[in-house]
């Protein structure tokens, strides 16, 4: 009854057009008040039947019976197969096929109801021949095989599906087998109904015998876009990277997706489209560009018009514009530029569905979570292209006269392309400044992104595109490096920076690495910026963050240095010994390793960085001097000379400034051991009488009794011996209150060697013994090398050198392993006096000479000389005299 009321016209039926339906030509006795109890359990469940004139009517809507739903999604779709809207006609059919759930009604077996059902059978057949119908137009030939290989088997009379099979085939490369396919339909049919296939399928078999242009898939004619903007001039150095794009296209198969990747500025668009115009002959069906993808909905929108799409064919929605996208490049060769993409989402829905098409990408990114893409990066230019683009507006005469300028414009300009196209330009606008005048301005950081402006061009606007593409936490770091000024940081230095845990800042440099806003070396361990980041980093600092937290951070950082250079002098001396104390702050990350290193080797690698540190901590005079004077166990050993007066004449510019006493001390200690070192011995003096008045200032016995042992030096080198013991007595006597065991060690050392030379040799002895302990009970392999030397000193004037020579070989290994220069060159000295009076001259020669030169690269003129004069001895002759060999 239900079944019947829902296709009828209306809804409506009487009550004998109800039993004619149910029962047909005999209805039992009882028919009519079972149709009136029928209505009634419809009604109980929630039907609603009106009754009129002995007339039942349904009331329901159209759309909510699927016979009348899949009516209207099937005229629908032959409207828009006659239109050559193929992609849209085999979506509505989908959906209209898709209501079905087997044959129609079955269940009810009366005339009426099988006359009704073979109607909408047959709707249901002719729906899904147009619909395959749409997808062979669409292309779809190969997937359609096996569902019309099932359908002939199911109809095996219906030859519309035997048509679109053979076809299927031919278009598949398969054509034996359509013909194969005539011929079983042909036997079928003489079989079972003794006739002949159609004249509409015999046709389709001759023109596959003659293999019809007609068959092949039908093209649609429409309009072909050529976006791609102008080439943006010659590239320069860019050859091999225009290679790689062309190899990545060949090697990703039949829709290749290439993502060109690099940092802001090196001309990865100009590279990109430059590519694209010599691959655009491949794709002739047309060349799309977008340069702003924030709005993909606008692009689509804008890609489908270009393709021939009207506005009224352009549906709503970012997936219904991307698959209506997908549907018209299935038919063509197209290659697709999306310029500045950020995430692999952006990429998305421009991909195409079907082989044929291209797409190049250009980010900052590498777009890894976008699969099967192919990927180039492209580096900042060599310093000789660098140069070339850079002579496009200086000149070569200009060039060739101030090379060294060129580099450092190249350098500054941090090797891209559109930093040196602007300042060519500049120099190619002022043929009266020198290029000298130009890197002078560009080195100041605070200045360089101002300088790098001309004619309405910029760098800025590249580093803000990638700047503001950032989340918040690596912009953040960003700000706060370049706020720091320094272009290298590790790990420790940016969880510093951002006050975050280690894992945090390694995850936030990660990003900016991967993002080429900054480069690591293979290590991982430091990460490194040009100097336009620096400067854009600082402006945007000053812009957006609290100066007052901007301070924090550095100062954080900066204590962060401390930190690490208290660990590597830990390593060589002993948690703060032999070092003039302070109270800056230290900052340890949290999560960072603990210490593991050596640390001799730890300075060697980072002093520079140290420097650094020590030119921007000028504002913090505290942590100032600290810093400077942290390296002093690898200046002792004869290191960087150089670095060692320069980080000291810094950090002495900026205590006085501050009125900083103590920071003063140490700085004209640390000079005052350097002085004593390279012969200055006057100096020397000066800087470390300064030093104690200021520490009997600020009553600091550490800091005293460090300095008195220098000056007990100074006396015993002058030979003024007795100022020298009393000195030393007082030294030791002030660093054991201080608990410096190390430095009450060197002091009982130098005692040692006053109470040899006045003869003293148990007080002596007794010294080194105390010395040795004292050493092992703070971890110091320097003096213990020093003190060994001494008992060796001992047994020598003993008379007996053969007890000399195994503690001076056992002090050679551990100054050699610590890497002191001017202990080895000492221990050497002495070793080949030893060895002098053992016999051995060839031995004692060659370690002289080692002494000699150890002693001319560390500069300790005094012990060159010493190991010069001994040399002479040996070979008996007036060599002492001579000046020694540059």
């Amino acid at each position: 009854m239900l079944a019947h009321l829902l296709l009828s016209p209306a809804h409506s039926a009487s009550v004998d057009g109800l039993i004619d339906a149910i029962y047909g030509a005999a209805p039992a006795k009882s028919a009519r008040n079972q149709v009136h109890r029928g209505v009634g359990e419809l009604r109980k469940s929630g039907v609603t039947i009106e009754v009129q004139d002995n007339v039942y009517r349904l009331e329901t809507a159209e759309d909510s019976i699927d016979a009348f739903v899949f009516m209207q999604l099937y005229e629908q779709a032959c409207l828009l197969e006659d239109k050559k809207d193929y992609a849209r006609a085999a979506q509505a059919l989908g959906r209209a096929l898709g209501l079905w759930r087997g044959p129609a009604l079955a269940g009810l077996d009366s005339e009426a109801f099988l006359a009704e059902a073979s109607v909408w059978n047959e709707r249901r057949m002719a729906a899904l021949e147009v619909r395959v119908e749409a997808d062979l137009a669409l292309g779809r030939h190969r997937e359609l095989i096996p569902e019309l290989q099932q359908l002939t088997d199911q109809h095996p009379l219906r030859e519309r599906f035997w048509g679109q099979l053979m076809l299927a085939l031919y278009r598949s490369q398969r054509g034996s087998e359509a013909l194969q396919a005539f011929a079983d339909l042909e036997r079928r049919l003489r079989e079972e109904l003794g006739t002949d296939p159609g004249p509409a399928i015999q046709d389709l078999r001759l023109r596959i015998l003659r293999q019809d242009s007609i068959l092949e898939l039908e093209r649609p004619v429409a309009a072909v876009p050529r976006q791609l903007p102008a080439r943006s001039g010659a590239l320069h150095g860019r050859d091999g990277d225009l290679r790689r794009v062309a190899e990545a296209v060949e090697d990703r198969g039949t829709s290749p997706v290439v993502v060109i990747t690099g940092p802001g500025g090196v001309g990865k668009t100009a590279l990109c489209l430059e590519a694209a115009h010599r691959l655009a002959g491949r794709y002739p069906d047309g060349q799309l560009f977008a340069d702003d993808l924030s709005e993909p909905d606008d692009v689509l929108a804008g890609f489908l018009t270009a393709l021939g799409a009207t506005a009224e064919e352009i549906p709503d929605g970012t997936g219904a514009r991307a698959g209506l996208l997908r549907s018209l490049l299935a038919y063509r060769r197209v290659l697709i530029v999306l310029d500045g993409v950020t995430a692999p989402s952006g990429v998305q829905p421009f991909l195409p569905g079907h082989p044929g098409c291209a797409v190049l990408v250009t980010s900052r990114s590498p777009l890894a979570l976008l699969s099967g893409a192919g990927r180039v990066t492209v580096a900042a230019l060599k310093a000789s292209d660098a140069r070339t683009l850079l002579a496009t507006g200086a000149g070569a005469q200009r060039m060739a006269a101030e090379p060294e300028a060129a580099d450092r414009i190249a350098a500054l300009c941090a090797g891209l392309p559109v930093a040196l196209r602007i300042a060519a330009a500049k120099l190619a606008t002022r043929p009266h400044w020198s290029l000298e005048r130009l890197a002078d301005r560009l080195a100041d950081p605070a200045k360089i992104l101002s300088e790098l402006r001309h004619d309405g061009q910029s760098v800025r606007p590249t580093l803000m595109r990638g700047y503001e593409a950032l989340p918040a936490g690596p912009r953040s770091l960003i700000r706060r490096i370049g706020f720091l000024g320094t272009p290298e940081v590790t790990a420790r230095t940016a969880a510093a920076l951002a006050d975050v845990p280690m894992d945090a800042a390694e995850n936030r440099l990660e990003e900016l690495a991967e993002t080429h806003f900054m480069v690591t070396p293979r290590d991982g361990e430091r990460f490194r910026c040009h100097e336009l980041l620096l400067g854009f980093g600082n402006e945007r600092a000053l812009a957006e963050d609290d100066e007052r937290d901007l301070s924090a951070a550095v100062e954080r950082a900066l204590g962060g240095w401390l930190a690490l250079t208290d660990a590597a002098h830990a390593s060589m001396r002993g948690q703060g010994n032999s070092i003039p104390r302070g109270t800056a702050p230290r900052y340890r990350p949290r999560g960072a390793a603990p210490w593991s290193g050596q640390g001799s080797a730890w300075f060697d690698a980072n002093l520079d960085a140290v420097l650094a540190a020590v030119r921007r901590a000028a504002p913090f005079p505290e942590t100032c001097w600290e810093l400077a004077i942290a390296p002093l166990a690898l200046f002792e050993a004869g290191a960087r000379f150089d670095v060692w007066l320069e980080s000291h004449e810094l950090a002495l510019a900026s205590v006085r400034s501050a009125g900083n006493v103590r920071g003063q001390a140490a700085l004209m200690y640390s000079l005052g051991h350097r002085a004593l070192l390279v012969g200055d011995h006057v100096g020397s003096a000066r800087h470390l009488y300064q030093a104690l008045r200021f520490y009997q200032l600020l009553d600091d016995d550490h800091g005293r009794g460090l300095t008195l042992r220098l000056l007990a030096d100074l006396d015993r080198i002058r030979q003024d011996l007795a100022k020298a013991r009393r000195t030393y007595e007082e030294a030791a006597e002030v660093l054991r209150r201080s608990g410096d065991l190390v430095a009450e060690a060197d002091a009982l050392g130098g005692l040692a060697m006053v109470l040899h030379s006045t003869g003293e040799e148990a007080a002596s002895r007794a010294c080194l013994d105390r010395a040795l302990v004292l050493c092992r009970e703070g971890g110091n392999l320097r003096t213990e090398a020093q003190i060994r030397r001494g008992v060796a000193m001992h047994a020598a004037r003993a008379g007996t050198p053969e007890k000399a020579a195994p503690q001076l070989l056992q002090a050679l290994e551990i100054a050699t392993y610590i890497g002191d220069r001017i202990v080895q060159s000492d221990i050497l000295l002495d070793l080949g006096t030893t060895r002098i009076l053992l016999g051995d001259p060839k031995a004692a020669y060659d370690d002289l000479v080692t002494a000699e030169e150890l002693a001319k690269v560390s500069g300790v003129k005094r012990i060159a000389a010493r190991a010069r004069m001994a040399r002479a001895f040996l070979n008996g002759n007036a060599e002492a005299t001579r000046p020694s060999p540059a």
